[in-house]
Parts: C-alpha cells; structure tokens; sequence
C-alpha cells in the first residue's frame, strides 16, 4: 500500500526523461521513440575518422592523427545531437550513464583484444568545472571504467584555456588545441596502453593533442571512444 502511495507521488512530482536525450517520455518508457531505434556506426570503420568506411572523408582530409584508432556507437546528428547538448550544457549529467554504457559497449566490440592499463578523459579548466558542475568526459569515462573493469585515472589537465571549438574552422582547430593539455604531477605512463574518453569527435583536434602529449610523456599508445562522432 505505501509503496503504490510512493510511486503515484513520485509520478506527480517528477518527470520521466527518457534515458538516451533527455527527453520527456511516458513513466513506463526507458527511451523515447527516436532513441529506440537510433542508428549505430556501420561496419567496418575507419580507425582514423570513426566513421563507417562507407562514409569516410579522410582521403580528402590530410591531417595526421595521433592516436591509434577513434570508434563510437553513433554519429553526432538527430535526438543523439540532442542528448549530448543536454548532457553537456542544459544539466543532465544522469544522461552520461546510458551514454557511457553505449559507449562501453563499443568499447568491447571494437577492443575487445587490446588490454588497456587505464582510461582516462578530456580534462575541462577548473572554471567551466564551477560553472557547469561536472566534467561531462570524466562521468562517461566513469561509467565506461565500471563496465569495462577497467581503472580509471585522473590524469591529465587542461593548462590554458581554449576558443570553442565548434566556433572555429576544421582548419583552425588543431592549431587552436596544440599545447593545450599537460599530465598531471606523479602519474606515469611510460609503456601504457590508454583509452581516452570524450563525448564528440569532430576533427581529432582534441584527442590528437592529448594523444601528443600523453605519447610525449612515454605513453605506448593512445585509442580512443566517445559518445558521437561528427561526419
């Protein structure tokens, strides 16, 4: 009897959202319909770009990377564009968890014979951390960890602050990353197989800088996963 009081009280104060974007969704849905039926990244794909092979643009693109390889469930388009916007910037940090799970998942296809030493994140200033609350790539790296037993490690900062990235030009936007990144004091990686979290691939701007210097610093080699990536 108290327990049915407590569920219909807790249907009329709170919201159910469905557990992908965000969005509001009966009390007996996970996800929303969009969500449902979301798209995954077709095999096989291209370590460089992420992308599906199918779809991939790097031949018309140049720029090395430095990381061994970028995979993701989904591309950065629809109610997944949507999800990540809400996660990062409108206060729904809940959303990293079923984002993280999609990602561990990926994980496990796509690296399934690489044994990892730790997985770190994409370090944000210690200002957007006050003003938002929470590193978005350190929550989904969170998760990914408890998934995929694997440790997680704190160890890299972010030692200037940078333009927006997706303010800037593709051409712009690892010039704008370089040397933006530093290890953190006591950590080692010398000989380490890493997994680096972040939510959005655009470029590679980002996880090439960070894969720069982690390798710098004696790191054997860097892969990396994150939520979407953009075509």
């Amino acid at each position: 009897m108290i327990k049915d009081l407590l569920e219909k009280l807790k249907i009329v104060l709170f919201t159910k959202r469905c557990d992908m974007c965000g969005e509001v969704v009966c009390f007996d849905e996970v996800l929303c319909e969009e969500c449902c039926s979301l798209p995954e990244i077709d095999e096989p794909f291209c370590p460089k770009c992420g992308c599906s092979k199918k779809e991939c643009k790097c031949k018309k693109h140049q720029k090395e990377v430095e990381y061994k390889a970028v995979v993701a469930p989904f591309y950065y388009e629809g109610s997944v564009s949507r999800a990540i916007l809400n996660m990062k910037m409108n206060g729904m940090p809940k959303l990293t968890v079923y984002q993280g799970k999609c990602v561990a998942d990926t994980v496990k296809k796509h690296y399934k014979d690489i044994d990892f030493d730790f997985i770190t994140f994409v370090p944000i200033r210690r200002n957007d951390i006050a003003d938002r609350g929470y590193n978005q790539a350190e929550l989904l790296a969170g998760v990914v960890s408890d998934e995929c037993n694997i440790p997680l490690k704190d160890a890299l900062i972010k030692k200037r602050k940078t333009k927006v990235q997706k303010r800037q030009k593709a051409s712009e936007r690892f010039a704008n990353m370089y040397n933006a990144f530093d290890l953190k004091e006591d950590t080692d990686v010398i000989g380490r197989t890493i997994l680096l979290i972040d939510d959005v691939k655009t470029t590679g701007a980002t996880l090439t800088s960070i894969a720069l210097t982690l390798k710098a610093y004696g790191a054997k080699s860097v892969y990396c996963a994150v939520v979407a990536i953009v075509k």
